[in-house]
């Protein structure tokens, strides 16, 4: 991780931030692997909700995403939501009531990127709202790809992005954060075309009801 700050209050400080290596384990991660691998064609190209309406913008995100965990789902929400608690302490947040916990499956190839964003945008529709963001990393060995980590940024900040924390994308690594923190994913770059070189995460939202 790379770290660079000045002392300037929080509006200029680097969010809160929790990380956590060997989430899952190695037979998790191979199941996770596997499953991705075999659903290649049930991924889809991202969307972005910068917008009233989402759209696909290769201007501002690049990358493919699939919502269903099928079998593997069982197995995995249980240990997100459970790390929960620890990562509320660890951030200095309050503890609220669990609504959902949001997941999906991304990957990014060569040229992926996800433009500086929060995950906090409301629809007035929902009747939920996301508190907390998880990013979880996980990749085929040996790692077929370089780039791709996620720039933590300060509320506030300028257009050189002198102050931000970079979290690199390693193999079964939790990352977990205020879902109001502005963030971006870096470009990944490979020279693999195979689909299961990708850089993959699965993003959880923890969501409370609106007040």
């Amino acid at each position: 991780m790379t770290e660079k700050s000045n002392p300037a209050g929080v509006f200029e400080s680097i969010p809160p931030h929790l990380v956590r290596e060997g989430f899952l384990g190695p037979d998790l991660v191979a199941k996770l692997m596997d499953y991705a691998v075999e659903n290649e064609s049930r991924f889809e190209q991202s969307t972005t909700g910068i917008t009233a309406n989402e759209r696909v913008r290769p201007d501002w995100r690049i990358s493919s995403l699939l919502r269903s965990f099928g079998p593997l789902k069982q197995e995995i929400k249980p240990l997100f939501k459970a790390v929960l608690p620890e990562a509320l302490e660890a951030l200095g947040m309050s503890s609220f009531d669990l609504y959902h916990a949001e997941l999906e499956l991304v990957a990014h190839g060569n040229g992926a990127f996800y433009n500086t964003h929060i995950d906090t945008a409301i629809d007035k529709d929902d009747e939920s709202v996301r508190v907390l963001t998880a990013v979880y990393y996980f990749h085929a060995e040996p790692k077929a790809f370089r780039g791709g980590n996620l720039r933590l940024l300060p509320l506030r900040r300028n257009a050189d992005e002198d102050r931000y924390l970079d979290v690199e994308p390693l193999n079964d690594r939790l990352l977990l954060f205020p879902s109001w923190a502005p963030h971006r994913v870096m470009p990944v770059i490979s020279d693999s075309a195979d689909f299961r070189d990708s850089r993959f995460a699965i993003n959880c939202w923890y969501r409370k009801l609106k007040a």
